[in-house]
């Protein structure tokens, strides 16, 4: 018997500590080889990309967060995100709200050894919440630079 709680709790033990140690980790997801060639984008949690260069990125992102942003790793060049804000609000103990906002597409040049940033003012309660989702108008960084790198795509999906 004791050795059957000692083998249960060695398990328990081991299993938290593998998964204190993953979450502890910076996650970074890569589209493309990372090294001199590649470039990075980093976004807050409440923007959920849909997709990369036309590619469905959606599940890979959904649960995995790190210092409440994330990141993609990615080959230089011109790339298109789609992406959109949501986030969850507590309204009370009991209840909360899903406020999302329409897909936007933006398009960006990136260069080599840069890191950019989706840049875009967190709200601070539910009513900006609101506010951001109905005029959701985020933009891409250069975080070198300080400069806008992104332009709006015309014509792209917003369902």
């Amino acid at each position: 018997m004791a050795y059957k709680r000692f083998t249960i709790s060695s398990i328990f033990f081991l299993a938290s500590f593998m998964v204190l140690y993953a979450c502890a980790q910076k996650k970074v997801y890569t589209v493309g080889q990372p090294g001199a060639h590649s470039a990075s984008l980093t976004f807050p949690d409440f923007i959920q990309i849909r997709s990369f260069d036309g590619d469905s990125v959606e599940n890979m992102f959904t649960r995995i967060i790190y210092e409440g942003k994330k990141e993609l790793v990615f080959a230089a060049g011109t790339h298109t995100v789609e992406m959109r804000y949501k986030d969850i609000w507590d309204i009370d103990d009991d209840d909360h709200e899903d406020v999302t906002s329409p897909y936007i597409t933006l398009r960006f040049d990136a260069i080599a050894g840069h890191a950019y940033e989706i840049r875009v003012a967190a709200p601070q309660n539910r009513q900006g919440a609101h506010k951001l989702a109905s005029r959701f108008a985020p933009h891409i960084i250069d975080v070198r630079s300080k400069e806008r790198a992104s332009l709006p795509v015309e014509g792209a999906r917003t369902d």
